[in-house]
């Protein structure tokens, strides 16, 4: 599921006129997207992107901090229930593991040096709606994928940039066929 939600968020970016990386790996780590856009009334523009696409979450975006996890001797991915100081503490941390370390800032700058980086989320939905308000604080600006979705049914722009070109070709043609657009609605036979 995870490599076509990002191929999906790929497809956008590119739709939105950004040139993309993804599955950037360093160290063990890696990042789900950059992307790099230029025009000519600003100066280049850097998203670093993640994506979440659960549908149907059973834990929180944010794993428990390490301290937490030996302290109650719990895994980190753990679904038990966090207090709000608690949701707060890991959302933190995971911005600052997903966007700020120091490796992912030279992995940045290895590619694209120089550049201004702003940091997005795309998730889907979320067990913790307390954690995106978190995130938002941080500065991560967060995407619901449902509009990434309505985004890419709209049929604004013909380019297609990635493999998630033929995923938003589906997206839209169900989306014209739900509304009725008799143009987009072949003949139903039967099989």
């Amino acid at each position: 599921m995870a490599l076509l939600a990002e191929s999906l968020v790929e497809e956008w970016l590119n739709r939105n006129g950004f040139f993309t990386i993804r599955g950037i790996k360093h160290g063990v780590e890696e990042i789900d997207l950059l992307g790099i856009r230029h025009n000519s009334k600003a100066p280049v523009s850097g998203w670093h992107v993640e994506v979440q696409a659960s549908f149907r979450p059973i834990r929180y975006i944010a794993k428990l901090t390490s301290g937490m996890s030996q302290e109650s001797k719990r895994a980190r991915t753990s679904a038990v229930r966090r207090t709000p100081e608690q949701i707060e503490e890991c959302a933190r941390e995971w911005v600052k593991a997903k966007f700020r370390s120091a490796a992912k800032e030279r992995a940045r700058e290895r590619l694209w040096p120089g550049v201004d980086w702003s940091c997005h989320l795309v998730h889907a939905v979320v067990r913790e709606p307390a954690e995106l308000s978190v995130f938002e604080g941080e500065g991560v600006i967060c995407h619901s994928f449902a509009d990434l979705l309505a985004d890419l049914s709209r049929r604004g722009s013909a380019f297609s940039g990635s493999a998630g070109g033929d995923l938003a070709e589906i997206v839209s043609y169900y989306s014209s066929a739900r509304i009725g657009d008799p143009a987009n609605m072949g003949p139903i036979t039967a099989i």
